[in-house]
């Protein structure tokens, strides 16, 4: 999806479409400073959106487009089982040459970028894939077309030196400041983490269970540290983001179905009654830099890398 902005002038670049009901994702660069965010859907349509969070120390942002149709939402993948060499795919829309894909290799990871702007950003995903201005917010897809990372910096001296936040790192930002409680003000009362298991399937990445919180619904319900989640409302879960977006829809009192799979076998049903969540904004670390964009430079170059 192309997104455009007005301020000074205007600005492009893309983004990915991460829930169905109209959320989508695109660098915090790309409309930090503007106004009146506009989406060009695939099939041509021009829709205004609305900004839902900005999140300049990980240059994140999420956009809500209009509400009464179903979008296509892009699939995630673990970035955490990358390897170096693996080929890539990026898609975007540099200098307005819309839906323009070209191929890459993952160079290196977890790597960091310091901005010419200031603040530095981590774990970056370094890919030879083609990334210019216009391609900021856009996806970073493995050769099963699924999200990897979003593109977000390159290198303006240097030719095949691009990066990409991993999608580990996004849908962890995803799920804090799209949590339920943000959202549906309730609370589940779990606190997960994800595995990648060395196997191919699609149960190849599970959602473990750290904690459950003491009198919350989850401990009501049953719940044991070490469960693997794998259902919850209906909505399959592969990571968190996935936990907190299946209770958009709910409110405090509702009683939601939870499939889990305990001591790696028994799969349990189990039912939660969500209780009321703070809803409180869960913000960046205080370590955390603060980033001042450079609205001239969309595809933000970088000064350094490491």
């Amino acid at each position: 999806r192309q997104l455009r902005c007005s301020a000074k002038k205007d600005v492009s670049g893309t983004g990915v479409i991460v829930d169905a009901r109209g959320y989508v994702l695109t660098n915090c660069h790309v409309i930090s400073g503007g106004e009146n965010p506009v989406a060009i859907l695939a099939d041509g349509a021009t829709v205004a959106a609305e900004v839902v969070f900005t999140d300049a120390a990980h240059d994140m942002a999420v956009v809500k487009l209009p509400a009464g149709r179903k979008y296509q939402e892009m699939t995630f993948a673990p970035a955490s089982d990358l390897m170096v060499g693996e080929e890539v795919i990026a898609i975007g829309h540099p200098y307005g040459y819309t839906n323009t894909v070209s191929t890459g290799i993952v160079s290196a990871l977890n790597r960091e970028v310091a901005m010419q702007s200031g603040g530095t950003l981590t774990n970056l995903i370094q890919t030879t894939a083609s990334i210019n201005p216009g391609n900021s917010g856009g996806p970073l897809m493995n050769i099963n077309g699924e999200l990897i990372g979003i593109n977000s910096a390159m290198r303006s001296d240097a030719q095949g030196i691009a990066f990409a936040l991993n999608a580990d790192m996004v849908q962890q930002v995803l799920s804090q400041h799209l949590s339920a409680g943000k959202m549906a003000h309730v609370t589940h009362g779990l606190t997960c983490h994800e595995v990648v298991k060395d196997e191919d399937g699609e149960d190849r990445v599970q959602v473990v269970v750290d904690e459950v919180a003491a009198k919350g619904p989850a401990a009501a319900a049953g719940l044991k540290r070490g469960d693997v989640v794998v259902k919850v409302g209906g909505r399959k879960v592969s990571n968190r983001f996935d936990l907190e977006r299946a209770l958009w829809d709910c409110k405090c009192g509702d009683e939601v179905s939870v499939s889990l799979r305990r001591d790696d076998k028994t799969l349990v049903k189990a039912n939660l009654t969500l209780s009321r969540g703070n809803g409180e904004p869960i913000t960046a670390a205080a370590t955390a830099p603060e980033v001042a964009w450079d609205m001239d430079q969309v595809g933000t170059p970088v000064s350094t890398q490491k």
